[in-house]
């Protein structure tokens, strides 16, 4: 941690360091060539298959377990997952670098150089079906040795499996890293400067997007939503030059899924929404939506949620044709309860500004409400215990899976 990823980055990861080691094990394998013979009728096939099927197995050792494997683990330890204690300053000025929410883009400049080693370490010295490279794979198959030959694949197959699953665990940290500082500027940001319009203007606090009535529209995103989108795309550049296509497209939509609940979770636990506010949370979810669809291909609950923030536009007199459809069915399968499912549907109406109002001391259902349930003939799901679970991406997920 004393050097960080800057020092290994100039040390162990350098190209002439990893490449150094690949030189000396191409120039055994030509010793011993030259020493036992190349198969095919000249030298003795036993030893040469031994002798090099050897190597091999100590490259992978050496190179693996020595080498490449410490290193990625070291990369992944470097990370913090735990956010700054203080909120941050908002927004963030864009004429600067982007925040890295906790992932040094020299991490990921490191996951890419270990990559490029591996295949390095495939291309020099496992060559499979390189003809004339006098490689590995060459020279066992020439000797005819299929038990060798079958060693030397067990060995070749351990040796990526191990690094694909460390580089998982440290990617995996990476994305929990991120996730944490997403909560850190999209929560602890934005309530941060809530808190302080609150202490100077005497707001109350129904969360941001608790607007009165009244109140102008300013055209673009909240801050925190405007500094995170910025510090997301920043992000997306390093990862996208690390990652293969596939791992790239695996990431960004577990970071979409996260990104979702982490915005869904503060809504339907502290949040308040009114029709004013619901404009600017419209616009927030835009953006989100468009930084987490720049790769993956499982977004769809941001589409939904794109649906689900008509229950905050929609005066009270018209929330029925929006939850059942027009035919006023609750059991048709039509309008919100058909997409997203009655409970899922109650619960973020739940989160209006006017769904409960006080009256003297005590606070109770708004008159509307009580009306729409009883005429809709389903209970309150907001009367027990909520489990907020049920509504993450994944929960999403699998009930359009469960659908279709």
């Amino acid at each position: 941690k004393k050097i960080g990823f800057s020092g290994l980055l100039n040390g162990v990861l350098k190209s002439s360091v990893l490449r150094q080691p690949l030189m000396h094990a191409t120039d055994s394998l030509a010793r011993a060539r030259l020493m036992f013979g190349m198969g095919q009728g000249f030298g003795d096939m036993d030893s040469t298959a031994r002798v090099i099927t050897g190597i091999f197995s100590q490259m992978c050792t050496f190179y693996g377990s020595s080498f490449l494997f410490p290193i990625i683990e070291v990369l992944g330890d470097l990370l913090d997952t735990k956010p700054p204690a203080a909120p941050p300053n908002l927004p963030f000025d864009e004429n600067s670098p982007a925040p890295d929410l906790g992932v040094d883009g020299s991490f990921w400049v490191g996951i890419e150089r270990i990559h490029s080693a591996a295949k390095a370490f495939d291309r020099e010295l496992w060559a499979e079906q390189r003809k004339g490279s006098e490689r590995v794979w060459e020279i066992l198959e020439a000797t005819g040795s299929h038990t060798s030959l079958t060693l030397a694949k067990d060995q070749r197959v351990r040796f990526f499996q191990e690094l694909e699953e460390r580089g998982e665990t440290a990617i995996l940290r990476a994305l929990d890293t991120i996730s944490t500082h997403i909560s850190w500027v999209l929560v602890a940001g934005s309530e941060n400067m809530l808190k302080n319009r609150v202490l100077k203007m005497g707001d109350r606090s129904g969360g941001p997007y608790a607007v009165p009535a009244g109140s102008a529209l300013d055209n673009s995103n909240s801050p925190a939503v405007k500094s995170l989108t910025f510090c997301l795309r920043a992000q997306f550049v390093h990862i996208q030059a690390a990652l293969t296509p596939q791992s790239l497209s695996a990431f960004w939509t577990a970071l979409s899924m996260r990104l979702y609940d982490i915005l869904g979770t503060r809504l339907l636990q502290h949040y308040y929404v009114s029709m004013v506010g619901a404009v600017n949370l419209s616009r927030d979810v835009e953006a989100l939506r468009s930084v987490a669809m720049l790769a993956g291909t499982d977004h769809q609950h941001w589409d939904m949620l794109r649906e689900l923030l008509t229950l905050y536009m929609t005066p009270p007199n018209a929330l029925k044709t929006i939850l059942v459809g027009p035919e006023g069915d609750p059991n048709s399968g039509k309008g919100l309860f058909g997409q997203a499912g009655k409970v899922q549907a109650l619960v973020f109406m739940s989160r209006r500004v006017d769904y409960r109002v006080k009256v003297g001391n005590v606070i109770q259902k708004s008159a509307w409400v009580v009306e729409l349930l009883e005429d809709l003939g389903v209970p309150d799901p907001t009367d027990g215990n909520v489990n907020i679970a049920m509504y993450s991406a994944q929960s999403l997920r699998n009930r359009r899976l469960k659908l279709s």
